[in-house]
């Protein structure tokens, strides 16, 4: 996994009172040799998925002045789809 303190903070913070079954980083930040990238976090919980997207994102921006896109997906709704999309993604548990 690929995040500096800061991001680390950052993304730690983006995430205080989320309540989520789990967050994972997938995407190029997974990669421990490789450089640069954008950071992907999946959130898989049952909240409200855009609201808390937004809110992570921003607070996330907030403290860190990177880009950050966030998926946010309810485990026990998840489409044929979401589940192929899961699937075929490399991820590291954050949280």
């Amino acid at each position: 996994m690929r995040l500096d303190d800061d991001e680390t903070a950052a993304l730690a913070g983006a995430l205080d009172s989320i309540e989520a079954d789990s967050v994972e980083l997938f995407g190029s930040r997974t990669d421990p040799a490789g450089r640069g990238g954008d950071i992907d976090v999946l959130i898989l919980c049952r909240g409200a998925a855009l609201n808390t997207a937004r809110r992570i994102a921003v607070r996330f921006f907030d403290r860190c002045e990177e880009k950050i896109d966030v998926v946010v997906l309810d485990p026990s709704r998840l489409t044929a789809v979401q589940q192929v999309f899961l699937d075929s993604l490399r991820r590291v548990r954050v949280a």
